[in-house]
């Protein structure tokens, strides 16, 4: 088939609604906002997930990412606090999982290094153990299933034993 014929083709299919796309997995990519702040699951487009904490508050973002592709040891997390003209965050370690008290360390200590003062601090905290508790579980799921599709790529082609 000529190549005009073919993008005539799936044009018209696509107009016809033919070719629509398959519903997102629920699983891979999704959003809640609990108590002012977004916890995201994002699939991404080689294969990795990542899952995003953040907030807009005291005149700054605040982000926490944990982030999982086959092949790595471990997640990759990072937390960073954006205000104005002041940047501050950092990477945690692979195999160390954050715990909400700690979080909450962190990007206080961010904040603060930005110059927020501390009850703008405090408020801009606000709701981040419940709304990290949903994040933690969805990064758990994401760990869980980038374990299991390294072990199945792991395991393709052996014969059963």
């Amino acid at each position: 088939m000529k190549p005009r014929r073919a993008f005539a083709l799936l044009a018209s299919l696509a107009a016809a609604g033919a070719l629509s796309a398959a519903p997102p997995d629920p699983a891979r990519t999704r959003s809640q906002r609990i108590a002012g702040w977004l916890v995201e699951a994002l699939a991404e487009s080689d294969g990795g997930r990542l899952v995003r904490l953040s907030r807009r508050a005291a005149g700054a973002r605040l982000q926490f990412e944990a982030a999982f592709w086959r092949g790595n040891d471990g997640r990759i997390q990072a937390v960073l606090v954006e205000r104005s003209d002041c940047t501050n965050g950092e990477e945690i370690g692979r195999h160390d999982v954050l715990g909400a008290a700690r979080l909450r360390a962190l990007f206080a200590a961010a904040l603060a290094d930005c110059a927020v003062a501390p009850r703008r601090i405090e408020a801009a905290l606000a709701g981040l153990e419940p709304a990290y508790a949903l994040a933690a579980a969805w990064a758990d799921e994401a760990a869980a299933r980038t374990a299991a599709e390294a072990r199945a790529i792991a395991d393709y082609g052996r014969e059963p034993q």
